[in-house]
């Protein structure tokens, strides 16, 4: 499980360290709730083609994967990641500005493009903060990073209801908003100083430490959860739009963004008591497994007459597909990675995640035009490739011991 050993050589836990860094979940991920689900038919309103769609929701995960790791090895050898956390909120509310100057398909990409290195390395800042407090404090990882889920649950869900009532339109309004919000936060994220050198939960001398990052068993673990991530790819971009057009309302839609997001926020507090016993790559190998039935079902639900009802039961598996894998991956960090080179495979993580996404994000719009919903059977076939590559991970952990 993740959880932390003593803290006995470590600084006096800051006030509230659990409270702050979950309202900084919180705020950071309202504008996610809002972007993920609705950004796709702002899109769609100002008249792009879905292969332009796929290109606007994909090319800024490419600047991401370069500028995210970059960021995190910053915060590594800064005074305080908090921080950098907060200049990446500040810069992020500028670059969203410029949303509103009535740009064509072009301009878009380029805001796009350069709001995506301050807003995409939050959260990734956000998990070290937090994972540095699992270390020092014996914080629970979950019940902080579960705020984010609830807040990401909340947006979607308000944000239907408010996008039906007034329009598309208002997406980059609220948009900023949001961004806003979680730049004045940021200012109250608990300031600890250096990374330090002691890391109890590392299995690995510090002598070694970036031996760790380098490790076969670990990089194919990135490599699997990035695969297995990258299956959602496909339902981020063009769901809500398939929903729309099969005549399910925006109030709805949020509803199903939200239903997988309370799935989602359950398995965050259950994780300890029910996954915490078993191997991270056990852990990546279950949730591509339904990633698996998860894609396959999905394209069957209208056909088969299901509706709402079973786009509701398939966007529960999202507490597995996309929640148990990304909490087998910070277990595998937390686990075998020092302290000092969190930041950096944090960003490492959001390399490899970012990279599959943008790959499978950048062909699902000609996908979309090709096949509409069945796409989902590629993902299905990216799923496997995941369980795979776990199962491969943990035989190269076993012969590492």
């Amino acid at each position: 499980m993740i959880a932390a050993a003593s803290a006995d050589t470590y600084q006096e836990k800051p006030p509230r360290f659990e409270l702050r860094v979950a309202l900084a979940y919180f705020a950071i991920f309202t504008s996610s709730g809002l972007h993920l689900p609705y950004f796709p038919l702002w899109l769609e309103y100002r008249a792009l083609t879905p292969t332009q769609i796929a290109i606007v929701l994909s090319m800024p995960l490419f600047v991401r994967v370069i500028a995210a790791p970059l960021v995190s090895m910053l915060a590594d050898r800064s005074n305080d990641r908090a921080h950098i956390l907060s200049i990446a909120t500040v810069l992020a509310v500028i670059v969203a500005a410029f949303y509103f100057v009535p740009f064509g398909f072009v301009g878009i990409l380029i805001v796009s493009l350069a709001l995506a290195p301050p807003w995409t390395s939050q959260v990734p800042l956000a998990d070290t903060i937090a994972l540095s407090g699992v270390r020092r404090y014996g914080a629970d990882f979950a019940k902080m990073r579960v705020w984010g889920s609830i807040s990401f649950l909340l947006t979607s869900f308000i944000g239907g209801i408010f996008i039906q009532r007034v329009g598309e339109h208002i997406i980059p309004w609220a948009l900023l908003v949001l961004l806003a919000a979680a730049c004045a936060v940021s200012f109250i994220v608990p300031r600890i100083g250096k990374p330090r050198r002691l890391s109890p939960l590392s299995d690995v001398d510090m002598a070694d430490a970036g031996r760790a990052l380098r490790r076969p068993a670990f990089v194919t673990f990135l490599i699997a959860t990035g695969i297995t991530q990258a299956s959602h790819a496909y339902g981020y971009s063009f769901s809500a739009i398939y929903w729309k057009s099969i005549g399910i309302e925006e109030t709805m839609i949020g509803a199903l963004w939200s239903i997988s997001v309370v799935a989602e926020v359950i398995m965050f507090t259950c994780f300890r008591r029910v996954f915490g016993s078993i191997h991270p790559a056990r852990v990546l190998m279950i949730g591509s497994a339904v990633a698996m039935f998860r894609w396959t079902a999905f394209p069957l639900i209208a056909p088969a007459g299901f509706g709402v009802v079973g786009f509701l039961l398939i966007q529960s598996l999202h507490a597995f597909s996309f929640a148990l894998s990304f909490l087998g991956m910070q277990k595998m960090i937390a686990l075998t990675i020092p302290e000092e080179r969190g930041g950096t495979a944090q960003g490492l993580s959001t390399f490899f995640i970012g990279t599959s996404l943008a790959i499978v994000t950048m062909v699902s719009g000609p996908l979309y035009s090709l096949s509409g919903i069945y796409g989902f059977y590629v993902m299905v076939a990216l799923a496997a490739c995941g369980l795979l590559l776990a199962n491969v991970s943990l035989r190269l952990e076993q012969r590492e011991k």
